[in-house]
């Protein structure tokens, strides 16, 4: 009855309608109302035919809710744009035996107006019906068309209600997202590309915010958004999809094309904006990506846009092309933090342990707790790939608490073979947002019955001291105990010695990156004595991590540095090879002193 090219359109506009429906229903009774008035007619009916069914959204003297698509009138009224009339049902074979013709309403006189939205989809009818013959003068079929694109206009403003983002007017996210499924059911064209755009700098914004109010804010967004329609003009519809994002969609350009566009667009925006009597520079970063007009592509555009555009914040960069390999390291990531807790439920974590060596005497003093992890379907994967992804999750604590108990029960092992030597743990900064840490370290120390001292807790240098309050307090307490705290990578980013005096510290690891190659850098070299001799003078030991040769164990021990750890002394290992070399050095080292 239909044009089939529009069957997708049709179904996704009555999935919407059905979502608005009752609100829908309210907004167009008066409509049904003033027609049934209008044409002196006993039933008026406003009605959205689908594939099995048609249903009445609105009536005027009818109970009946819904019919069967077969037996429905109004679906031959959506075949044409034009008003369709019956004089008398039942003269017209098509209907003559239709129940509501035939049956108790003996209905007789039916008129029928199509509602065809703005790109040409019928959806249903209004239509007028009575229980005599007539037919509508030429003046009364110009009225029913006038009413019935009143009813199609209130729909597409119903549907439209949550589709704009109030602050520009700009269609939001979801209209967004609508079009492009429109666009792929539709399948026009063959190249497409998508442009996701950031124009204000949160952190900038929210000061402005705080200091002068949400309206100053709102006029830089309004003046953001106008300044990118003006660049597009009629080239693409803008969409405002988030507080200071903008998007949009361009049919058949080239890289070349879509870049020179984007430069007009940069040129644009980077003129001040005024918030309030302050002139603001905006940002322009922007993530781009080409797509096919298929819903295999289309409903996954928005997310792959945004990992472009991040990339071009990350980087400082105007624009970003989607990239396949970025986007699969993104989702390896996050693969990583949703397989974590399976992970650990199903002991796919565990821990080796690296000997550390005192350079007074070369004997092993303590050992490091490394956590690995052998992922069933990736395999093997870096500690510094996942520990960084699951420090910004929730799992990171519990994983702590993992590592803290199996590294305590190797501890508590050691002491019966090897006696007075020691343990690192490294713990993230997201385990001190929890106030009982230190209660929980307590606890699982006295559990093993161990005295703290043989138990050393290393952090990371760092900022991240400042964003957690709580941290200070609860680092004292442990030192206070009898731990040790240790900061680790020193030298690798804060490398602040100010907030070293706030912090209990015994111990400072300066960072493999400086250590691994200090024979041939002479800026290393200038560092790493530099920070041994400081640390020295302040009181702390000094620990140099990463190291490699002879020559950079020659040069630590010149300077003066405590202890030693990496590849040249001993590789992380297993806690059975761990007691075996330490058992053996301190045979060696009792043999000679019997000597």
């Amino acid at each position: 009855m239909w044009d089939r090219s529009s069957d997708g359109d049709r179904v996704a506009l009555i999935e919407a309608l059905n979502v608005m429906d009752p609100a829908l229903g309210r907004a167009l009774d008066p409509i049904t109302e003033l027609a049934a008035f209008t044409f002196d007619v006993p039933i008026a009916l406003i009605s959205i035919v689908d594939a099995d069914s048609q249903r009445f959204i609105s009536r005027k003297g009818l109970a009946l809710e819904r019919t069967d698509r077969q037996v429905s009138i109004c679906s031959w009224a959506i075949a044409s744009d034009q008003v369709m009339q019956v004089a008398d049902l039942r003269e017209d074979p098509r209907f003559a035996c239709n129940p509501l013709v035939a049956g108790p309403e003996q209905l007789r006189f039916y008129a029928g107006a199509p509602l065809i939205t703005r790109t040409g989809v019928a959806l249903g009818t209004l239509c007028l019906m009575g229980r005599e013959p007539r037919l509508l003068s030429p003046l009364e079929v110009q009225q029913l068309q006038t009413l019935a694109r009143v009813v199609m206009a209130q729909m597409e403003l119903t549907m439209s209600l949550g589709r704009r983002e109030q602050v520009t007017g700009l269609p939001n996210r979801q209209q967004f997202q609508a079009d492009l499924d429109l666009l792929a059911r539709r399948a026009q064209g063959s190249g497409y590309t998508a442009v996701l755009l950031d124009v204000l700098d949160a952190h900038s914004a929210n000061d402005a915010g705080q200091a002068l109010g949400m309206k100053p804010v709102e006029a830089l967004l309004r003046q953001s958004s106008l300044r990118v329609q003006s660049v597009l003009q009629d080239q693409a519809q803008v969409y405002h999809v988030g507080v200071s994002r903008f998007a949009f969609f361009l049919p058949g350009q080239d890289r070349a094309q879509v870049e020179a566009l984007l430069e007009r667009l940069r040129e644009r925006m980077h003129r001040p904006l005024m918030a309030g009597s302050v002139p603001m520079s905006p940002q322009f970063h922007a993530g781009v990506c080409a797509f096919k007009p298929v819903a295999s592509e289309t409903n996954d555009l928005v997310r792959k846009c945004l990992v472009a555009m991040q990339h071009a914040v990350q980087t400082d960069a105007c624009l970003c092309w989607y990239s396949e390999e970025r986007d699969a390291r993104l989702r390896r990531r996050y693969r990583l933090a949703s397989d974590a807790s399976r992970g650990l439920a199903q002991h796919q974590f565990s821990l080796v342990y690296q000997p550390r060596f005192s350079l007074h005497d070369g004997l092993p003093v303590a050992a490091e707790a490394l956590l690995r992890w052998v992922h069933p379907m990736l395999g093997p994967v870096s500690p510094a790939e996942f520990i960084p992804v699951l420090e910004r999750t929730a799992w990171m604590p519990a994983l702590s608490r993992w590592v803290v108990d199996h590294a305590l029960t190797q501890l508590a092992l050691w002491q019966h073979t090897l006696p007075g030597f020691g343990l690192s743990v490294n713990l993230s900064p997201r385990d001190f947002d929890d106030p009982h840490l230190w209660d929980m370290l307590s606890a699982r120390l006295q559990a093993h019955g161990l005295a703290p001292s043989l138990l050393e807790v290393e952090i990371t240098e760092g900022e991240w001291l400042q964003g957690h309050p709580g941290a200070l307090p609860q680092l004292r307490s442990i030192a206070a105990a009898g731990v040790r705290i240790a900061i680790d990578d020193f030298g690798s980013g804060y490398s602040n010695f100010g907030y070293l005096s706030e912090v209990p510290i015994a111990l400072i690891k300066i960072d493999r990156s400086l250590v691994t190659g200090l024979a041939r850098s002479r800026t290393s070299r200038l560092k790493v004595e530099a920070i041994i001799k400081l640390a020295r003078q302040l009181g702390y030991r000094t620990v140099a991590e990463g190291v490699e040769s002879e020559a950079e164990l020659s040069l630590l021990r010149l300077w003066g540095c405590d202890e030693a750890q990496g590849y040249h002394l001993a590789p992380p290992m297993a806690a059975e090879a761990a007691t075996l070399l330490v058992a053996a050095c301190r045979a060696g080292a009792l043999g000679e002193d019997s000597a």
